[in-house]
Parts: structure tokens; sequence; C-alpha cells
């Protein structure tokens, strides 16, 4: 065998322990794996839904969100650095799904799910910067932000309507009351256990991720 060639095999393997090495260790970077129409605890989630993490990951959130809603913008920019340690650990599996309470930001959602499906996991960082400029420079700017990503497949506001009204119909009858949904709103599974936060009780969210 020449030396190049010999150099050339120790590279690839050199390059092939590295990432195995790696691999365990960044699991929210996998490329996301679509739902297969339900999540832990036999909750329905669309295929289309944005998730980030690990499908077995010990803790499932579903985050109902509207990317115009004050609330949801304070409580993505406070948990972020706790969601994206659990992700790093292999802790979390994180859903969002969309529940438009202002209409006008039907078209900004999906604009995002357009960019879901070009950026995979770095969307995580997307949805942080469209809270953030949200909140600083108003719906316009987070307009213009997110309409690059502009696409002819997103799903519709008829498919998020219908998105979060299985889920809680599928809530109710497993027993689980929530009396008034508002943005946003945390669906927690653990230890085949559903508790609900509704608002941006950050706190309370904190508690029971860290239980």
């Amino acid at each position: 065998m020449r030396p190049s060639t010999i150099v050339a095999v120790g590279i690839v393997v050199m390059v092939s322990i590295l990432a195995l090495m790696l691999y365990p260790r960044v699991p929210y970077l996998i490329p996301p794996t679509s739902p297969q129409g339900q999540a832990p605890g036999g909750l329905p989630i669309p295929q289309w839904a944005i998730a980030f993490g690990r499908a077995d990951a010990p803790i499932t959130v579903i985050e109902l969100y509207d990317l115009h809603c004050p609330y949801c913008a304070m409580a993505q920019e406070q948990l972020d650095p706790l969601y994206r340690q659990m992700l790093q650990e292999g802790k979390l599996r994180l859903i969002l799904l969309d529940l438009i309470v202002h209409p006008e930001a039907a078209q900004a959602h999906q604009y995002l799910h357009c960019a879901y499906k070009q950026l995979g996991n770095n969307t995580l960082d997307l949805i942080l910067q469209a809270y953030q400029t949200f909140s600083k420079q108003g719906p316009d700017a987070q307009m213009r932000l997110l309409e690059r990503y502009n696409c002819t497949n997103a799903p519709t506001k008829a498919d998020f309507d219908n998105a979060v009204r299985t889920l809680l119909n599928h809530l109710t009858q497993r027993g689980v009351s929530i009396r008034q949904v508002g943005t946003p709103t945390f669906i927690i599974v653990k230890n085949e256990t559903i508790n609900v936060v509704v608002g941006a009780d950050v706190p309370k969210v904190v508690s029971l991720l860290s239980q």
C-alpha cells in the first residue's frame, strides 16, 4: 500500500472516531425527525410540527405559541438557556404547535415553517431572534426577518387550528383539564404524567422540567 493511501485511510479513521465521540454530546444537532403522528404519552402531533431533540428523550414539552404574543417572547427568552442545555444533554424533546391568537401572525408562522424545512435545528436560533425582533422592533421587522424563507408548501392556518383542536380534544378525553387556553401554553410529558401550564409562568415550567 502506498504511503499516501495509508495516510488517507488514517485520516478517514480518525475523523470517524471523532464523529462517534462527539455525536452523543450534541443530540439536539441531530437532523430533526418528524413525529410519526404521536408524541410521548400518546398525544397527537402533526408530522409538520417544528420539533427539536431526541424522539426518545425522557421529557417532552409541547408548546402552543404565537409569534405576535409578547408573553411567548418573554417566556422563550427566559427558557431558551434551559431548553438548549436539556436538548444538548438528550433530556428534552421540544415540539412547537402554532396557536394563532393574533390572526395577522399566521403568515409569519408559515414563513417559520418554511425556515424549519431549510434550517432544521438551527431554527431554534431563528425563533429566539424572531421574538426579540418582535419585542424591540415590532411585527413588520419580524416579518422582514422571516419572509426570506418563503416557500409554497407550508402548513395553512386551517392546519394550525386543526392540530391544536385535535390535541386539546385528546387531552380532554384523557381527563386533562384545561380551563382556558392561551399563549403560551406548555404541555409537559414526563414519566407518562401530563402537566399543563397556561401562560408565561416560567418558574412553574422550570420546576416541572427540573423535578
